[in-house]
């Protein structure tokens, strides 16, 4: 590819890959998310550990890292380590969890995501004068206009780099209970198949409730 395209385009197309490349890998471990059980079984604890091992080769594939500058020839690692990518690394971790620590794991997950929803509608509801005292009118406002333009031109593109990239990091570490129910789906215990129904129907109520107060 390196004859036939530029690095730009040639980065671009090699991301696309590895995206298809998650997504074959998520395919082979675990079903699509239903509120139903899944016919398709758990991999084996040998066939999940070649899985993920050729989950980081491919990566380190992608990544073409040069042995003596250390320099990446390919897509850069944080291109690479993406949402799905961290996703499959936490499958890794409760792949062969049991079906009730599954559960009550999941259900620590959920409780805090509603929380912080909940928390997100709350600030966006307060009314503007709520969050702090007004700045008043005249010159003392034009003052603090001019402070804050100030200050919002002082910001380096470094500084912008990096509080980009914690709120990239911060996305990932998101948690979301939707693995584990997808986990669930090949669990055919009856209390692993109530808990995707119920979980199914909360979730139903829960955007159902969002959609209400957004009109």
């Amino acid at each position: 590819m390196q004859q036939t395209l530029t690095t730009a385009s040639m980065i671009a197309v090699m991301t696309r890959l590895w995206k298809e490349v998650l997504l074959a890998i998520e395919a082979l471990l675990i079903p699509p998310l239903s509120d139903k059980p899944s016919p398709q079984k758990a991999l084996s604890r040998q066939e999940a550990d070649t899985v993920f091992m050729w989950l980081e080769l491919l990566r380190a594939f992608f990544n073409a890292r040069d042995e003596e500058t250390g320099e990446a020839m390919g897509v850069p690692d944080d291109v690479l380590k993406n949402a799905k990518y961290h996703e499959l690394k936490q499958l890794a971790f409760f792949y062969f969890d049991p079906t009730d620590s599954l559960i009550k794991t999941s259900e620590r997950m959920a409780s805090a995501t509603a929380a912080r929803a909940l928390a997100q509608r709350t600030s966006l509801s307060l009314p503007p004068g709520s969050l702090g005292p007004s700045l008043g009118v005249g010159l003392g406002s034009a003052t603090s206009l001019r402070r804050g333009k100030s200050i919002m031109l002082s910001r380096n593109l470094g500084t912008m780099r990096q509080a980009k990239e914690e709120k990239r990091r911060e996305a990932q570490a998101d948690p979301s209970d939707d693995v584990i129910l997808r986990i669930l789906r090949m669990r055919h215990e009856g209390v692993a198949v109530a808990y995707l129904r119920d979980r199914s129907r909360q979730r139903e109520r829960l955007a159902a409730a969002a959609a209400a107060e957004s009109i």
